[in-house]
């Protein structure tokens, strides 16, 4: 028997769009990861709609979270905020914006509580289940840090501007930065190395080097527009630094490769600990780690008391649990619309 889909979480960014469907017992039955670049695409936005109507019986429960209203296309948030809205009316069901007031769903355009708030629903999901917990979610493009205590969401920050100062939102993430956004130089064996400012790499290609990414998450084009294999891969990093790729700089690529994957993991640690510390949260806290990340994350946060967000979803396929996890906000509007009466 196919099983329908009853509620379906959908998380618009600006450069990807991530759909998580429940059947009636909330179980996953649908993952989706899209490439959807605002910048080049918007006017083809309607394609998405379409493969969503498609994919929707006449009982689906649509809901939305979303963060592509930052993307430079648009004049201001706002702005963007509202045309995607106006998009979003292509949808033959009734859909509703995940909004951080108590209501939780809206179907009115309250800009101020529904924009980027992507991260607040995985928050709440999370809140429901543990009394105490900090939520890493490592993106493509950045990384969330929510912290829970007593099932209430201690942010501080409700906006890009205000989060990035309380260090609950860091711009980095697994495949979209740009390796200059890490760093601007680095030291090996006392040389100084540094970074031209100029996005001939990204930390794709750096985690290419490293092994540490599934093909599966590597859907963005490269800095260069060619071929996302590993001699490519040297070729891009060693340009940041001023010089070609060869076989007598391989093992150097790798240790810079090292050395700029640990400047990102020590600086989502640093901004995790202040957290930690500025909430009066318990060291041994549950960190609940998601995002397409949650792998790199896991090896380097080791000595916390980490928990993966797999853990609190159910599938007929660990496979979709899996995905599901790379997807968290999708997933925690898609469970969350479950509960509206």
């Amino acid at each position: 028997m196919e099983r329908k889909i009853e509620f379906l979480g959908i998380d618009i960014g600006g450069a990807h769009i991530k759909l998580v469907g429940l059947d009636k017992e909330n179980k996953i039955i649908l993952v989706k990861y899209i490439k959807f670049y605002f910048w080049e695409k918007k006017e083809k936005l309607f394609k998405v709609f379409d493969f969503i109507n498609s994919i929707s019986s006449k009982h689906t429960k649509i809901g939305i979270t979303l963060t592509a209203e930052l993307c430079d296309i648009f004049d201001t948030r706002i702005d963007g905020f509202k045309k995607i809205f106006n998009e979003c009316k292509r949808l033959k069901n009734k859909f509703f914006f995940y909004t951080s007031s108590k209501e939780v769903f809206t179907i009115k355009s309250n800009t101020k509580k529904i924009i980027s708030m992507n991260w607040h629903a995985t928050g709440k999901f999370i809140s429901r289940i543990l009394n105490d917990a900090v939520v890493v979610d490592f993106g493509s493009t950045t990384t969330d840090i929510i912290c829970i205590k007593n099932k209430i969401i201690k942010n501080l920050g409700f906006d890009d501007f205000s989060r990035l100062k309380n260090n609950e939102l860091i711009y980095t993430g697994l495949t979209r930065t740009p390796i200059f956004g890490i760093m601007n130089e680095l030291i090996l064996n006392g040389i100084n190395y540094p970074v031209i400012p100029e996005f001939f790499s990204s930390m794709s290609d750096v985690y290419r080097i490293n092994n540490s990414l599934d093909r599966v998450l590597d859907i963005d084009d490269t800095a260069d527009n060619t071929k996302k294999n590993l001699n490519q891969s040297f070729i891009r990093v060693a340009r940041n630094f001023g010089f070609d790729f060869n076989k007598s700089n391989k093992e150097l690529l790798k240790k810079i490769s090292r050395k700029l994957i640990d400047f990102q993991m020590n600086k989502i640690a640093i901004s995790l600990d202040k957290l930690i510390i500025k909430f009066n949260m318990s060291k041994k806290v549950p960190i609940v780690i998601c995002g397409i990340g949650n792998e790199v994350l896991r090896k380097f946060l080791k000595s916390k008391n980490i928990l993966e967000f797999e853990k609190f979803t159910q599938s007929y396929k660990k496979s979709l649990k899996t995905k599901a996890t790379y997807h968290a906000p999708a997933y925690s509007v898609a469970f969350l619309l479950s509960s509206l009466k």
